[in-house]
């Protein structure tokens, strides 16, 4: 078991973490007590590995200490032999400097905007070279349009399209700023975005406080789980020209009204990833992280259809294309997004069944971080 201490203040905790093949056992309480034992068995011994990383990482990240322990601080993997590790990261190729064609659509001139090593998240290997951002230089007057027309095309080149706004104050934060830096996102399948958000919730709260919950009731100190989003099959065929309103991937109504905004091409698979790839740090008052905000978003891509369209200096724009129908599913939902971003309810709707409602069948979600 490998032991870590927070000792200051009001606090006196002790934590300790130990693997043994596929499970993970956790010992924690106040120095001097028996404290608790939780154990989970996660499938494999990598998963159990990862599990170990990411909790070590986050007890380091809140201000624990290691004190010491009985098994050394590289998790060896069966017969005393380390796990196989993936291969190096291999970033996509992006448009060279100069206007891009891509499939049907013809971009203005563009260059590849670079990160900062010093800006990437504590304890993780960050990308320096090359590039993962391509960026036109000024912005685009049809921006949502012209991404929705590169999405085929650039998928093929492993490119993702986004939009890119700054600050209002200081539009060249963060791209020109460059208060980003590239991470590896394979590092988003050793998250769960279940596990991320009730951990997100917990943070949220002071233990035994009441008076802070009252804001997100019905529910409790407990984060209730994933909402249950409904079927969607999207029409097929001649069907789609009249049927878009149904349609999950159509979310052209949106991106219509999106304008004067940079089109950038994103080296990531999915745009759940865009963040992780870029390194993005415009939650990092909550987040410390990217990668489990992406399990999170790659979580309601697959649910909501919910997609990352714009990335600002503190915010995130999705299009939605299988909003909850009813209060009950989004209220569910309201929870998920409160522990992924608790400034939209608490300094904004001021309560989860406010929020809920604007959730119900609404195209477009938007986040923003103090």
């Amino acid at each position: 078991m490998r032991r870590f201490e927070f000792v200051g203040g009001s606090s006196n905790k002790f934590w300790e973490i130990g693997q043994s093949g596929t499970q993970v056992t956790v010992h924690f309480g106040r120095i001097g007590t028996n404290g608790q034992t939780q154990a989970k068995d996660l499938g494999t011994w990598e998963a159990a590995a990862d599990r170990v990383r990411r909790l070590v990482r986050e007890k380091l990240a809140e201000g624990y200490l290691e004190v010491g322990g009985q098994t050394p601080k590289i998790e060896l993997g069966r017969g005393g032999q380390r796990p196989p590790e993936l291969p190096p990261y291999v970033v996509p190729p992006l448009p060279t400097e100069g206007r891009v064609s891509i499939g049907p659509i013809n971009l203005p001139s563009g260059r590849a905007l670079s990160g900062s090593l010093e800006m990437g998240p504590r304890g993780v290997d960050v990308i320096s070279s090359p590039p993962v951002i391509w960026a036109t230089d000024a912005p685009v007057l049809d921006a949502g349009s012209v991404l929705r027309g590169l999405r085929q095309s650039a998928g093929a080149l492993n490119l993702v399209p986004a939009l890119l706004i700054g600050m209002d104050s200081q539009p060249e934060r963060p791209w020109e700023s460059r208060e980003f830096s590239p991470t590896d996102p394979r590092r988003i399948d050793s998250f769960d975005a279940a596990e991320e958000l009730a951990h997100a919730w917990r943070n949220c709260f002071e233990e035994e406080d009441e008076e802070s919950l009252a804001p997100v009731e019905p529910f409790g100190i407990d984060f209730p789980g994933l909402a249950s989003a409904p079927a969607v099959t999207p029409p097929s065929g001649f069907g789609r020209l009249f049927n878009r309103s149904v349609d999950p991937n159509d979310d052209s109504d949106v991106l219509s009204q999106l304008k004067s905004r940079r089109v950038a091409l994103i080296a990531a698979k999915r745009p759940a990833d865009t963040i992780a790839a870029i390194g993005w740090i415009g939650a990092v008052n909550v987040h410390d992280d990217p990668a489990p905000m992406s399990a999170v978003l790659r979580s309601w891509e697959d649910r909501w259809h919910a997609r990352v369209v714009e990335i600002g200096f503190d915010t995130l724009m999705l299009t939605v294309g299988n909003p909850p129908p009813d209060v009950q599913s989004a209220l569910a939902l309201a929870a998920e997004h409160f522990a992924f971003c608790p400034d939209n309810i608490w300094q904004g709707s001021g309560t989860l069944a406010e929020y809920a409602k604007s959730l119900q069948r609404t195209k477009q979600w938007n986040f923003w971080w103090d």
